[in-house]
């Protein structure tokens, strides 16, 4: 149930009546807190709130954060968005969203779902200068938390070696979620030293030969791909590398049972649209067919095997927090999301971090592989 109070709050922030009761009644609004700090974070969208949303109890409203569109055809698709305008390309960082806002005197990171999280929470002063927003508290910085020990993601950017980092894309006003425009973000995390995720530069149309290369060089080092924005962030797609959709099916088939079959299909979709558009073929197409099946079959494979012989499907992921206590809230986090997770080793670094190494455990796949194994008998 939501309070009066934060009922009310809902009302002066915009939120229609009718709607409000709707959400209330199927749970589509839920009441939370962090340290003292309520706020309500809306599950389903509402109006102009979307899905992820979180309203503070002052009134802050931060809005959830778009879903990006996505092009698969990079010449037609760049002609479909962006037409003849010119248009900013950056990279698209490995990582998880998050969204930080300044309440009160303390600085929160919301993840996409609008959970508060603990780690990235502790850890984004890290990276980020309080200073902004004592300057522009009406502000909140969208990025990409990053880097191979993340309590969310198995793997990161092949350049950030150890830890986790923060890399800035976007920068919104705080009610409307309206985006600054490209170069007043890259003078502001400039002038405040925010890290910023790559830049390469303003294209158009006449420059896609270069942008061809530029994916085949990001796909080559192992990133993800690359973010197209205009000017004034009004037009913005996605294009992935055709790296990141055979590694994202390699990572994912390990816990085959526990993603939707459109997880494989839609990077197998991109994949295939990739090698038509740049027409490979013969040996370079064998070996494109060949790492498809190896990221989908051997993981999976593996993961049968395990739990064949006793064992269960499993991912260990390491996080460095500054507190004890952050990793005892991270699995109280993790449990309100439905996920299972293990403390496996708790080790002092020596130098202010501790290094928290915690498995989590798919049950619902661990238990559809061994009831296979053992010879369920099923219609499809």
């Amino acid at each position: 149930m939501v309070s009066s109070h934060f009922m009310s709050v809902l009302r002066k922030v915009g939120v229609p009546e009718d709607r409000l009761l709707v959400l209330e009644g199927k749970g589509g609004i839920v009441e939370d807190e962090f340290e003292g700090i309520r706020y309500v974070r809306f599950r389903d969208s509402a109006k102009g709130f979307r899905r992820g949303t979180v309203v503070f109890e002052n009134g802050d409203v931060v809005l959830g954060f778009p879903h990006i569109k996505r092009v698969v055809q990079l010449e037609n698709g760049i002609s479909r968005v962006f037409k003849n305008r010119p248009f900013y390309v950056e990279e698209k960082v490995d990582g998880y969203n998050v969204r930080v806002v300044k309440v009160g005197d303390k600085l929160l990171a919301l993840t996409r779902g609008g959970f508060v999280c603990p780690f990235t929470t502790e850890r984004i002063e890290d990276f980020v200068n309080f200073e902004f927003f004592q300057d522009y508290p009406n502000l909140i910085l969208v990025g990409e938390m990053a880097g191979p020990e993340s309590p969310y993601i198995v793997e990161g950017p092949p350049y950030v070696k150890e830890d986790i980092r923060f890399f800035l894309f976007d920068i919104q006003e705080k009610g409307t979620g309206k985006s600054l425009p490209v170069e007043e973000r890259y003078k502001l995390a400039e002038e405040y030293g925010i890290p910023q995720v790559e830049r390469f530069g303003l294209f158009d149309r006449s420059r896609l030969d270069e942008l061809y290369d530029l994916i085949e060089r990001l796909s080559e080092e192992m990133r993800e791909g690359v973010v197209m924005k205009t000017p004034d962030m009004k037009k913005i797609a996605k294009y992935v590398t055709p790296y990141a959709n055979i590694n994202d099916i390699k990572i994912g088939s390990h816990i085959f049972f526990d993603l939707p079959h459109g997880y494989f299909m839609g990077r197998i979709k991109r994949l295939a649209f990739y090698l038509a558009e740049k027409h490979v073929k013969g040996e370079e197409f064998d070996e494109y067919a060949k790492a498809l099946g190896k990221a989908i079959l051997r993981p999976f494979v593996e993961s049968i095997h395990e739990v064949a012989n006793g064992g269960e499907v499993e991912e260990v992921f390491t996080v460095r927090v500054k507190n004890i206590t952050t990793a005892h809230r991270m699995v109280t986090h993790f449990e309100r999301l439905g996920v299972k997770i293990h403390i496996e080793d708790i080790e002092d670094l020596k130098n202010g971090y501790w290094r928290i190494t915690f498995k989590r455990v798919y049950p619902d796949a661990t238990r559809e592989i061994k009831e296979l194994w053992n010879g369920l008998a099923f219609v499809d």
